[in-house]
């Protein structure tokens, strides 16, 4: 998905474009696909998250309530939670299927847990109201978010440099972690829930337990965009400039520079088992690479725009 405002639908195998879907009317700046790669969720600059039927190339509901950009967007493995976050400063959880509220409302010691009812926007086909639960603690705009495959936690990262770890059914904040001195540009979390990923304009990528604490820096040479563990957290993969680097998570050496891209790498994201990665870049290429290997195995074209988001099903 991109700045073309299309979300693309591709068979990895043969590397046909399966669908082109349109809805949002403005950048679409996330992607996220469920584990069985049948559904996935979508944010956009205008201000809507939405969910896609993959398997038939539609929407199947636009989900507002976001004040503001929404800038990262996951899903659950199963499909049925997703949470967002937004320039508005909050990260939101909506549940898929019933469209209420997930959990109970509540204000813990480091944040704000509280039920919003959003109207519906003027105009927006099949737009729904949610009930979703708002997630505050922020104190900046926040750009990037992960969710575990059970939906458990979700990690946020914002421009106020800190990257917070959220228990999803009760809204408490199990953790602030501290260490970046600019904007969290991504986050990553393993399936399992073990590990989580953060990058950061001011040129390191952190790992840290979901408690909080941090186990590793890796030092770049200039800002990071995107990161991305793989699912046994064994390795991460970074996007900076025009390259996608593949790091040991245990050590914190470079494992391989991975150079084809001709503009900047602008998202990566590892496949459900860790077979593939995938990046985007201001190329207006996906580049899908074999993981044990570390080759590009196949180059998919046909965006018009800046790729902003991939996911892998």
């Amino acid at each position: 998905c991109g700045q073309d405002r299309e979300i693309r639908v591709w068979d990895v195998g043969s590397g046909r474009c399966e669908h082109v879907m349109t809805g949002h009317e403005d950048d679409v700046r996330g992607v996220s696909a469920s584990g069985d790669g049948r559904v996935a969720a979508t944010c956009s600059f205008d201000r809507s998250v939405r969910v896609w039927d993959l398997e038939q190339g539609r929407e199947i509901k636009a989900m507002t309530g976001h004040s503001d950009k929404v800038f990262g967007v996951s899903i659950a493995g199963g499909g049925g939670t997703v949470v967002s976050c937004s320039w508005d400063m909050s990260v939101r959880v909506w549940d898929v299927e019933s469209g209420e509220s997930v959990g109970k409302p509540l204000q813990p010691a480091s944040g704000i847990y509280a039920s919003d009812e959003s109207s519906r926007q003027p105009g927006s086909t099949g737009s729904v109201s949610l009930g979703a639960l708002k997630l505050q603690g922020h104190e900046k705009e926040v750009l990037a978010v992960a969710v575990t495959w059970d939906g458990g936690r979700a990690i946020s990262g914002s421009v106020d440099g800190t990257v917070r770890i959220w228990e999803v059914a009760t809204g408490s904040q199990v953790a602030k972690c501290t260490g970046h001195s600019d904007w969290v540009l991504g986050v990553s979390v393993t399936g399992n829930g073990s590990l989580a990923a953060s990058c950061s304009r001011d040129g390191t990528v952190r790992l840290w337990t979901l408690s909080g604490k941090e186990v590793r820096k890796i030092q770049h040479t200039g800002e990071v965009s995107c990161v991305a563990l793989l699912p046994d957290g064994a390795r991460v993969v970074s996007g900076q400039g025009k390259q996608v680097l593949v790091w040991d998570c245990n050590s914190g050496k470079q494992v391989k520079a991975l150079s084809k891209h001709t503009g900047a790498v602008r998202c990566v994201c590892a496949s459900p088992g860790g077979e593939r990665i995938a990046s985007g870049s201001q190329d207006l290429t996906v580049i899908v690479w074999e993981t044990g290997k570390l080759t590009a195995e196949r180059v998919l074209e046909g965006h018009k725009g800046v790729i902003r988001g991939v996911s892998i099903g």
